[in-house]
């Protein structure tokens, strides 16, 4: 299964692992595999701290309740 195991594989299946989009079977494979693979094991831990960098610098815009019942005010159907 030399496909499996490409690096744009294994890029692919970090990231949906990161989005809590791999069922449990494949976790445990890209974590055996990230464990057993030096190349595997930077790739996995740049994205997780990509992933963090963005968490703790990136901030979203407070939005306030009177905008959002606006909002939910104008999509109701009457």
């Amino acid at each position: 299964m030399e496909g499996r195991n490409s690096l744009s594989d294994v890029r692919q299946r970090i990231s949906l692992y990161f989005d809590n989009e791999l069922d449990q079977k494949d976790q445990d494979d890209l974590l055996q595999e990230v464990n057993n693979n030096p190349s595997s094991s930077r790739i996995f831990e740049k994205e997780k701290n990509f992933r963090n960098f963005i968490k703790e610098n990136v901030k979203r815009p407070a939005v306030s309740p009177d905008l959002v019942q606006n909002i939910r005010n104008k999509v109701r159907v009457k």
